[in-house]
């Protein structure tokens, strides 16, 4: 079995030190490390050329265009396994190893970690979707391995079968939502994906929270630019036409008016990112790359 790990990376140099460090001292180290290098300017690309790693180097153009470029990557290297994750991401000493006890399972086209934040508690953002009702934040069950239709690309193991059969992520998105597209259209195909808790890793984030449109900084305003129109073209690809439009005309009035009653700061400006990405939504069409 030959396993790749894939690390994106863009001027967090520290992080992905220590993200790297993590990775070789798995239990089970991968045969490979490939990190794709976002354009950093922080000496990112001076200190990698010190490691024994292979290097994808390439413009900013957002994560989404990394992991696409690094499972890309892996898959024509021979990957039977891929083992995916942004630079903040920081494996416990057996992450790896758990993952790889349950690739045996029939079935399987992916398995996914426990993400936790610094307080050791779940990572907001990087909770499964699971295939019944389950609130992971008490729930004991949190605890099982559980089946799961999409997840998160921290600490996220894929298998080249999968990628034979669905293709590669969607490069286009840039940021947020790639994850999701990509693994539940693995799920939709007829593969599995598996939750595996005993794979425990930090995401090493600022704070301890998911995207709302409610109540997030202004300074992340950016990142809905791509998230929104992302989430809308998901919809039209996996749900038609007709829900398209419901959730368009939502966007336009549903959503701005919630905006109104309940952000307290910068609600025009998020009023008008709502309107303009269900704009670009309609004629967004990005096609999915297969080996």
């Amino acid at each position: 079995m030959k396993l790749s790990a894939i690390v994106v990376t863009y001027n967090r140099l520290a992080l992905l030190k220590e993200c790297i460090a993590a990775i070789n001292s798995q239990t089970r180290q991968p045969d490979q490390i490939i990190v794709v290098n976002n354009g950093s300017t922080d000496g990112t690309a001076g200190w990698l050329a010190t490691q024994d790693i292979i290097v994808i180097t390439q413009p900013n153009r957002g994560g989404s265009w990394g992991f696409y470029a690094g499972i890309k990557k892996a898959y024509e290297n021979k990957a039977d396994w891929m083992w995916i994750m942004d630079d903040d991401t920081i494996p416990s000493s057996t992450a790896l190893e758990q993952l790889l006890a349950k690739t045996n399972m029939q079935g399987i086209g992916y398995l996914c970690s426990k993400v936790v934040w610094q307080d050791g508690k779940l990572h907001a953002m990087n909770i499964p979707a699971f295939c019944k009702p389950l609130d992971v934040t008490t729930s004991k069950e949190s605890n099982q391995e559980l089946w799961v239709r999409h997840a998160s690309f921290v600490s996220l193991l894929v298998s080249a079968e999968a990628c034979k059969k669905v293709g590669f992520p969607i490069k286009e998105f840039f940021i947020w939502n790639d994850d999701w597209e990509y693994t539940e259209r693995i799920t939709g195909s007829g593969l599995k994906g598996l939750y595996v808790p005993g794979s425990v890793v930090l995401h090493k984030t600022p704070e301890n929270h998911s995207s709302d449109i409610y109540t997030d900084d202004v300074k992340n305003i950016w990142k809905y630019n791509y998230g929104l129109r992302n989430e809308l073209f998901i919809c039209k690809n996996r749900k038609g036409l007709f829900k398209f439009w419901m959730l368009f005309f939502k966007k336009l009035f549903v959503i701005p008016v919630r905006i109104l009653s309940r952000r307290k700061k910068n609600k025009w400006a998020f009023i008008k990112t709502v309107w303009a990405t269900s704009f670009k939504s309609v004629f967004f069409n990005p096609e999915i790359e297969k080996p």
